[in-house]
């Protein structure tokens, strides 16, 4: 049977077309209007102030570990089960990834084990929110207050996840989000940084387009000012005005394709809840999850894993361990939990874009591939 049922549902509208010919026709690919107007409206969207686009997640990343002052040398902690655009910025930026443990059958980080790996080198924490499911941010962001570290919240699939009466990404000194296109927002690449700091919002600006401050750049007769310094040479990190435009048509439309998540989620959960052997995966404390996909524990995974797709749904095993791979330079850390993760986590479709009919063949397809392996 071939894979019928996407893991993931890519947004396509009208609106989307539109945006990009009226782009495509203007002539202004590259900046515009657009890119201001894409930050103002997701600010509103998610409750920020200090949106600065990127032209993708990492770079926004990469950013957020610059102001934080993370130089070569200096740790930062971060989960090895995450995606790898998550770590490969600490890379990037020469810095050492320390890799913290999540707790037993969870996929919240385990903040005792992260406050033992705690040390005078560590200089910053990335929080990432797994698969839309919320972390503890509120108590890592106590944590980090006590030890002067700052915190880098990952909410590249967890645009409207809440936890402890606060929404994601709203709790660190950054927040990072993606706009690839398999998530909640489609701008087909692109991501945004956040800073509860204004002051360093006004300065990620600069470093975005190699550090230029526009303000006094150029003449008015559009020569450039040969008066304007340019301090701290930056990078060209600028999402651009083709990719801002497709976002913002999407963003009137997204509460109403996430509440359809979350009833796709329920009946989901119920359907699955008598099968033998199936945990679903917790959103902690009073956590309310994103659901890019929806996280069960199976044992025997991989041969689970390789049933469903036989009966013609797509699903994941999520991340591979970062710290098994070897461009980090870091040795295999001791991680049980993780490892746990990794050969029993299965993530499922249960997005926008299913049908009722959908759902029904999603659950009898796990049901057989579980049975299948004799669960």
């Amino acid at each position: 049977m071939p894979n019928n049922i996407p893991l993931y549902g890519v947004v396509s509208l009208p609106e989307m077309e539109e945006a990009a010919l009226s782009v495509l026709r203007s002539g202004r690919i590259s900046g515009g209007e657009w890119v201001s107007r894409f930050e103002l409206e997701f600010g509103k969207l998610t409750g920020h102030q200090n949106v600065v686009s990127t032209i993708d997640m990492t770079s926004a990343l990469f950013l957020a570990l610059h102001l934080a002052g993370v130089k070569e040398g200096d740790e930062v902690l971060t989960t090895a089960f995450a995606c790898l655009s998550t770590n490969s910025a600490i890379a990037q930026i020469k810095a050492k990834p320390v890799w913290v443990d999540v707790c037993h059958q969870s996929v919240d980080m385990d903040l005792k084990d992260l406050e033992r790996k705690i040390t005078s080198k560590t200089k910053a924490v990335i929080l990432y929110h797994v698969a839309g499911y919320p972390g503890p941010a509120k108590e890592l962001a106590r944590l980090c207050k006590n030890y002067n570290i700052y915190l880098i919240e990952d909410c590249n699939n967890a645009m409207f996840a809440s936890r402890d009466s606060a929404v994601v990404g709203t709790v660190g000194d950054f927040a990072v989000y993606s706009f690839y296109p398999n998530r909640q927002i489609n701008a087909t690449e692109g991501g945004a940084l956040v800073c509860r700091k204004e002051s360093l919002a006004i300065k990620a600006r600069k470093l975005r387009k190699f550090g230029i401050n526009y303000s006094d750049f150029r003449l008015p007769n559009g020569e450039i000012n040969k008066g304007s310094d340019i301090p701290e040479i930056g990078w060209s990190m600028t999402l651009n005005n083709l990719c801002a435009a497709i976002g913002f048509s999407q963003i009137s439309s997204l509460k109403v394709r996430h509440k359809k998540t979350l009833v796709h989620v329920e009946k989901l959960k119920f359907l699955l809840s008598d099968i033998e052997g199936l945990k679903f995966v917790p959103a902690e404390g009073d956590g309310v999850a994103d659901f890019w996909v929806l996280l069960v524990f199976v044992e025997h995974r991989d041969a689970v894993l390789s049933n469903i797709k036989k009966y013609g749904v797509m699903a994941s095993s999520i991340h591979q361990r970062n710290d098994l791979y070897s461009g980090f330079s870091t040795q295999e850390a001791q991680l049980k939990n993780t490892e746990y993760l990794q050969n029993h986590i299965l993530g499922i479709p249960c997005g926008w874009w299913l049908e009722d009919d959908d759902l029904e063949s999603i659950s009898n397809a796990l049901r057989k591939a579980i049975s299948a392996v004799g669960i």
